[in-house]
């Protein structure tokens, strides 16, 4: 069964999915039909997933379904989406599919990385400003 990575913390916002790895300070934006794939989850297999959003829109099915089989294999790579043994569900979740089909997009930012990665908690100097720890970055 595939789930979410429950490590992460993530959340939908104006219909983009954003997911952040606070162990690894990377965090991605998911946009488009991929966010209906991601909302499907938990599911035993993505390929009846996948199948079911591109009979939504029957003038794009196959670029819909080398889309969403593309993001899933990268989604499975950076470990936003894993394996879980568990009970399986009996029919994904299909969240409300979009009116019209949009582009599916994966990006993932690194830009933010040392920021994420600060503990603000645990890494502060005598004076209580927040410091890098540098070990955490290599």
């Amino acid at each position: 069964m595939f789930i979410l990575n429950p490590r992460l913390a993530s959340d939908v916002f104006d219909g983009e999915y954003i997911i952040a790895n606070l162990d690894t300070g990377l965090y991605y934006s998911i946009q488009g039909l991929a966010v209906a794939l991601v909302n499907a989850l938990p599911f035993e297999a993505s390929s009846p997933v996948i199948h079911q959003l591109s009979e939504a829109f029957p003038d794009h099915t196959d670029t819909i379904q080398k889309e969403l089989a593309g993001i899933f294999q990268e989604l499975q790579q950076e470990d936003i989406i894993r394996e879980s043994t568990g009970q399986i569900p009996a029919e994904p979740r299909l969240h409300p599919i979009p009116e019209q089909y949009v582009p599916s997009r994966f990006n993932r930012y690194a830009d933010m990385q040392d920021l994420l990665l600060l503990d603000p908690i645990h890494d502060v100097d005598e004076d209580g400003w927040t410091v890098k720890n540098d070990e955490r970055l290599k």
